[in-house]
């Protein structure tokens, strides 16, 4: 590689983190090289979309819409089929003024905090956390804090949390149903939550994206439809996973108008606005699918999340089961003795062609971590395909 020239030497401190690489999707490119490698690491959804999506979008393209910039808050329309939602599945009284669309929650993400959060502020993640929210938190000059979920059961620790909450603190981020650990939030914790952060002016951000897919008879809360939560609480989430379309990039933000304003104009400074026949698929679904379709995507998801446990269970790894999301947090030591995450992985793709995200990528310090996190979002012949192979490894 050649030396960069003088002038593109330096690079702004806050984005230098980034430069250690990207281990998800290095690891993808690896498995992609593997002839018959089955990819379980990155959450892509490989699952067919249904079909009000492609119609919406192809009915948008071939004359529907003049192929023109949408308001930068996202298309009317679907501003109101999402506030619809978000009466009907949430529990939220919002109108379409109470929402915008944004480039995947990624994107809700970032405007949120480009936003609402100043250098020098402290945004709170439970660990383990979705390494994403850890790396772009300091791009806005913020600083990211960990406070570690009981690592057996996953339950919130307000205690914890007391110790952590100071003057600098800014915002926490709940992330339910929780990628990599599969946690759900009751509505308990969410009302502890609030009790811990009575009398301060800290920010709740939500990452909901995978509100649908809750097992075992749990109920997805959201955050804004608790007391004590509502009036500080901006949602935000995705129809990447719900839809399968995670190559869309359609979510949103929702909250107070004013809010939701501030932040759709930074949204507009850093992508304009969503694509506009990918706003129209996911209105027509919206508009068009039946509850009886996310009743069914929660059970297929529940029925695959338990083959591949017993799966992983057969094959020696050791993991709380997850009671949300299409995530398995699994220990390896059994199967691979004490490697470091990465190099765990990469000898799970030499023997049996399997990919997975190293475990250490979800925790403020790599130091012990001895996990991975596997993804079953993938067609259950696939799936059948990976248990198999998971299971020679207790051979």
């Amino acid at each position: 590689m050649t030396e960069l020239p003088r002038a593109f030497q330096r690079t702004a401190s806050r984005r230098r983190h980034l430069d250690e690489g990207n281990l998800l999707r290095s690891l993808t490119l690896v498995i992609n090289g593997v002839p018959g490698g089955i990819n379980l690491g990155q959450g892509v959804c490989d699952l067919d979309t249904p079909s009000p999506l492609r119609q919406g979008a192809i009915a948008c393209i071939d004359g529907g819409d003049r192929q023109l910039y949408t308001p930068y808050a996202g298309l009317p329309e679907l501003r109101a089929a999402i506030a619809r939602k978000l009466q009907r599945h949430n529990g939220l009284a919002y109108e379409a003024a109470n929402v915008a669309v944004c480039t995947g929650s990624s994107g809700a993400f970032f405007a949120a905090g480009m936003t609402l959060v100043e250098p020098g502020d402290e945004v709170v993640l439970f660990e383990p956390y979705y390494s994403y929210h850890g790396t772009t938190i300091p791009l806005f000059g913020a600083r990211p804090v960990a406070v570690p979920l009981d690592r057996e059961t996953l339950v919130f620790d307000a205690a914890a949390l007391r110790k952590q909450v100071s003057n600098r603190t800014r915002a926490v981020v709940v992330n339910t149903p929780g990628n990599p650990s599969g946690k759900v939030w009751t509505r308990a914790e969410l009302e502890e939550l609030a009790n811990v952060l009575d009398g301060t002016d800290v920010l709740v951000l939500t990452d909901e994206v995978y509100e649908y897919m809750c097992f075992d008879g749990r109920k997805h809360v959201s955050p804004a439809s608790v007391p004590g939560l509502a009036e500080r609480t901006l949602t935000m989430n995705s129809f990447s996973k719900t839809f399968s379309i995670t190559g869309w990039r359609i979510g949103f933000l929702a909250g107070p108008v004013e809010i939701v304003e501030k932040c759709g104009i930074v949204f507009d400074q850093i992508e304009v606005c969503a694509a506009r026949p990918m706003q129209r698929g996911v209105q027509r679904a919206l508009e068009q699918l039946p509850d009886s379709f996310y009743a069914e995507l929660q059970q297929s998801y529940q029925d695959k999340r338990d083959v591949f446990c017993a799966a992983l269970r057969d094959a020696g790894f050791s993991f709380t089961v997850p009671q949300g999301a299409y995530y398995v947090l699994a220990e390896y030591t059994k199967v691979f003795g004490d490697l470091d995450p990465h190099a765990a992985v990469l000898e799970m793709i030499r023997r049996i062609g399997v990919n997975a995200v190293p475990g250490h990528l979800f925790f403020a310090s790599p130091d012990g971590v001895r996990s991975m996190r596997f993804q079953f979002a993938v067609e259950r012949p696939v799936l059948d395909r990976a248990c198999e192979r998971l299971r020679s490894l207790a051979k």
